[in-house]
């Protein structure tokens, strides 16, 4: 049943798609399904990587990608290394043998797209098409939770069993029901669809395009990421909303209408939290305390100085133990939640320092190689990554498909060439 649900989402984004683009560019759409595919010889081949081989080998059959960039194969030999240090644990070889597969899946899709003069606005359109046919699948689903949890696919209290809904036991012990989507943890749904909502935000604000469907796309994105729970998500996507505001604010050349629009959407959160304080405490309340704090006992800084301190006290912090190993180990036996620790914790603070730094300094020299263009183009992109980025701190999830594909995009991607931005990019 649970792929009755996932065929709905990806046909609606395609329906949603209007602008005909390349073929490989819907990839975007099969990124959100991060838990199920195809049990080939005890691997799980997800749908985005069986059509990630197809890209592969158009890539080959057009002689590209037979030339890896030094990044990749630096990051490739630095893994071979950590898995031999730490005595060849199956669990982490596999971990990077997917990450590093949906690495240079990630590189042939801008090796292909390379050849598109819209690029950009490709992206756009079939990320902003996904935010919204997955947005729907999974409100109609969260509906049906609440009215009928019964039906095939919606509900589960079992973490690795099908089902959008999750009911299980947070670190802080409480039972709770958050929504997760196509993922296995409800933290990572939201990153799906974030590139979707910042490009829609992107048009809203410094553009004015097609305001119904990216309002659409935007009131869905809010919709996921409260049912999901996700408090990192509320936080970033809040500041991400404010900043582009701002920003927007300083582009204007109507600078007087953006201060009465600022001053009117000031005014209306005032007055709807003046009459209805009461409930959005209690609302926020319960959002943000049904779980553990940060430095509680099973807090997420609690777990992440503890998983430190063992691997310093037990001369593991230059190697690492393995991915996915550090909870087994630990008297407190919890993962890292926190998929940049996880990266320490898992190849120790040399390999895995470089791995976050080369991810860090991927969108500074973006920002560097399109100073000359403007930024304006490229800020929902920009928003997009260090959103993803900073809500993946509350989860292990090494192999996040979509901050893995928007960093190679940013790496090695041609898309300031593209004929929209060579268009607008004196703006």
């Amino acid at each position: 049943m649970i792929w009755m649900w996932i065929v709905a989402a990806v046909a609606i984004s395609w329906l949603f798609c209007r602008k005909k683009v390349a073929w490989y560019h819907y990839i975007w759409m099969l990124l959100p399904i991060e838990m199920y595919g195809v049990n080939i010889a005890g691997a799980m081949l997800k749908p985005y990587m069986i059509f990630g081989l197809l890209i592969i080998i158009t890539c080959f059959t057009k002689g590209k990608g037979t030339r890896i960039p030094i990044g990749i194969f630096f990051c490739a030999f630095a893994l071979m290394v950590s898995d031999i240090l730490n005595g060849l644990v199956t669990a982490s070889i596999m971990q990077h043998v997917m990450f590093l597969f949906i690495l240079y899946t990630a590189y042939s899709y801008v090796l292909l797209a390379q050849e598109d003069e819209e690029f950009l606005d490709s992206m756009r359109e079939v990320t902003v098409a996904t935010t919204i046919g997955y947005g729907l699948v999974f409100a109609i689903a969260y509906t049906l939770y609440i009215l009928r949890p019964d039906i095939p696919g919606v509900y589960t209290t079992d973490r690795y069993s099908t089902g959008m809904v999750l009911r299980f036991l947070s670190t802080g012990g409480a039972s709770i029901v958050r929504f997760r989507g196509f993922c296995i943890d409800p933290n990572s749904v939201v990153t799906t669809l974030i590139p979707g909502m910042a490009f829609s935000l992107q048009y809203l604000i410094y553009e004015k395009k097609n305001i119904v469907k990216n309002s659409l796309a935007v009131l869905l994105y809010v919709v996921v990421m409260i049912t999901s729970g996700s408090r990192m998500a509320l936080i970033c996507t809040l500041l991400m909303a404010v900043i582009m505001l701002l920003a927007g604010y300083k582009l204007a050349e109507n600078k007087g209408r953006w201060v009465l629009l600022l001053i009117l959407l000031t005014l209306g959160g005032t007055i709807i939290g003046t009459l209805r304080f009461q409930t959005i405490a209690n609302s926020l309340s319960e959002f943000m305390g049904s779980r553990a704090g940060l430095n509680d006992k099973a807090g997420r800084v609690t777990i992440w100085k503890y998983n430190i301190s063992w691997l310093a006290n037990n001369g593991r912090l230059l190697i690492g133990v393995g991915q996915n190993q550090i909870f087994k180990l630990t008297g407190m036996g919890k993962e890292c939640h926190n998929t940049w620790l996880e990266w320490i914790c898992g190849t120790g603070i040399l390999i895995g320092g470089g791995i976050i730094c080369w991810f860090i300094s991927a969108p500074l020299r973006f920002a560097r190689r399109t100073k000359q263009l403007g930024l304006t183009q490229y800020m929902s992109l920009l928003f997009a990554y260090v959103t993803t980025a900073v809500c993946i701190t509350t989860v292990d999830n090494i192999t996040n498909s979509v901050l893995i594909f928007l960093m190679i995009v940013f790496n090695y991607g041609n898309i300031t060439s593209s004929k929209s931005v060579k268009s607008k990019g004196g703006k």
